[in-house]
């Protein structure tokens, strides 16, 4: 299925033209393509921060996202904390 996905986005045609040419289901071509498409998108994920040896006794900053996600930060600087809030 993911060949006919290929070979329908550069064809040019719509689904219903392409699926009619090929005698493929309409809305299961469909679920492909919206499945190959989705597979195709970047996916969000963490990244790696290096915060090197931090001493026990460093104060912690706490951050709040808007979505309620809570982040606790032992002993960051202040760049680090200006690269997790560009995230």
């Amino acid at each position: 299925m993911l060949r006919l996905v290929a070979v329908y986005e550069q064809s040019g045609q719509s689904q219903k033209a392409f699926c009619d040419s090929a005698g493929l289901n309409l809305s299961r071509f469909g679920y492909w393509v919206r499945k190959v498409r989705k597979e195709r998108e970047p996916t969000a994920g963490f990244i790696k921060v290096d915060t090197g040896a931090l001493p026990m006794h460093a104060p912690a900053v706490e951050l709040v996202y808007p979505n309620g996600v809570k982040l606790k930060l032992h002993g960051a600087d202040l760049q680090l904390i200006s690269q997790l809030l560009r995230l």
